[in-house]
């Protein structure tokens, strides 16, 4: 088993629970996880053998910049099911943070969700 990690993909979107969170844009980051039998990538040595980071990238920005949620919990499974429809045999753990939420006690840095998802 492969694990293909993307770490800290960041973008801009207009996400949040008020109506003035989704006004403004907001800065968010996520952190990719994929497992799947890539055996054959490590001899091969072809980007046809495995799993393109680029289209990992692509797909969470794309979904990110997109259309805005109010949970991150909805953005984080658009994400998921979207990945997984492009890895169907893959394992994929996405966790999505919203960097420096509004109004949220105690200043932290982010907020986040972690989602699973088993191997097909």
């Amino acid at each position: 088993m492969t694990t293909i990690i993307l770490s800290c993909i960041q973008f801009e979107g207009r996400h949040g629970a008020t109506a003035f969170e989704r006004r403004s844009i907001r800065r968010f980051e996520v952190d990719v996880e994929i497992r799947s039998p890539l055996d054959a990538a490590q001899t091969t040595d072809r980007i046809a053998d495995t799993i393109d980071y680029r289209m990992i990238a692509d797909v969470v920005i794309a979904i990110g910049t997109g259309e805005p949620h109010r949970l991150l919990e909805s953005l984080a499974r658009r994400m998921l099911d979207a990945l997984a429809e492009r890895a169907p045999a893959a394992g994929i753990t996405l966790e999505l943070r919203k960097l420096h939420p509004f109004a949220v006690p105690g200043n932290p840095a982010h907020t986040a969700v972690r989602l699973d998802r088993a191997p097909g």
